[in-house]
């Protein structure tokens, strides 16, 4: 007689075996239509790109995830779809594993039901904090790439170069070592050259950025060609500041060690330490105790 475990046992494994013969039957139409020449990437792009079209979404909530991607850098057309595609692959793909390790390690029953509603919703929120932390990333590495920058600009503009050509200058230098500060800045200078002004483009480079000093590096910009201000004095200031503020940081991080460190200390470290001096004193005295009373202690 067929139990039910086995049932659903055998139910997964045939869920498997469809979506593994499926992803296979889609690699190999993907691969067809474009020549046998698309990489892995490229298939998995459009993928996901296939996912993500079929996802019903609200306009309010695709406007807030096309500015997270703006922020983390994914500027493309369809960056937006395709995150909504690893979103669904990402609820699918945890929803299915924990579903399956509960059928294997648990008690059988309908747990398996609940136990896979709660990898999909894991997994679909997953996609969420990973944009997050991919948007605090990014903001941090241009807060520390800026003071570079700053100093590279403010020699340009000692030297007699305009603000476009000082900042061009500044992104060939910027452009190994720091990849993402020289993608925001190339937009300023390029965008002159078309119809844009320069106060248009650098309203849009602090839109595109959660960064406080990119903001004020952009508004300094703004202030100086509105107001025709010494631009090389104030950027002087804010390159001051911006290193006097890193310097500070750093500083806290490491006062900040000291305490951090109790913790694992107390609870991992000092219970070994303890063991290992302590053990062997315990022992003797054990030891001493019971041949003293005559085995009555042990």
């Amino acid at each position: 007689m067929i139990t039910p475990e086995f049932a659903l046992l055998g139910g997964f494994f045939l869920l498997i075996l469809a979506l593994v013969g499926g992803g296979g039957y889609w690699y190999l139409q993907r691969r067809e239509a474009s020549g046998g020449e698309a990489g892995p990437e490229g298939l998995l792009a459009g993928t996901l790109l296939a996912v993500g079209e079929a996802v019903p979404t609200r306009d309010s909530q695709s406007e807030r995830y096309r500015k997270m991607l703006m922020f983390a850098g994914y500027r493309r057309p369809e960056a937006l779809t395709m995150f909504f595609g690893a979103k669904a692959a990402a609820a699918v793909v945890f929803g299915l594993s924990v579903a399956i390790c509960s059928l294997v390690f648990g008690e059988g029953g309908g747990a398996w039901l609940t136990a896979m509603l709660a990898g999909a919703g894991m997994g679909y929120l997953l996609a969420d904090q990973m944009l997050g932390w991919l948007v605090r990333r990014r903001a941090e590495i241009l807060k520390r790439s800026l003071p570079l920058a700053l100093e590279l600009l403010v020699l340009g503009l000692e030297g007699g170069q305009s603000l476009d050509s000082a900042m061009m200058d500044t992104v060939r230098e910027l452009r190994v070592p720091h990849p993402e500060l020289a993608s925001e800045l190339v937009t300023v200078p390029t965008g002159v050259l078309s119809t844009r002004s320069r106060q248009d483009q650098l309203r849009l480079l602090v839109e595109r950025n959660t960064e406080p000093e990119m903001k004020r590096f952009a508004q300094v910009l703004i202030d100086s060609d509105r107001f025709g201000t010494s631009l090389a004095g104030a950027l002087r200031n804010q390159t001051r500041y911006l290193r006097t503020h890193l310097r500070q940081t750093a500083q806290e991080q490491a006062r900040k060690v000291s305490v951090k460190l109790v913790f694992p200390v107390f609870f991992l470290i000092f219970p070994a330490v303890l063991l290992v001096t302590l053990g062997p004193a315990v022992l003797q005295l054990m030891g001493s105790v019971e041949s003293g009373f005559g085995g009555v202690v042990k």
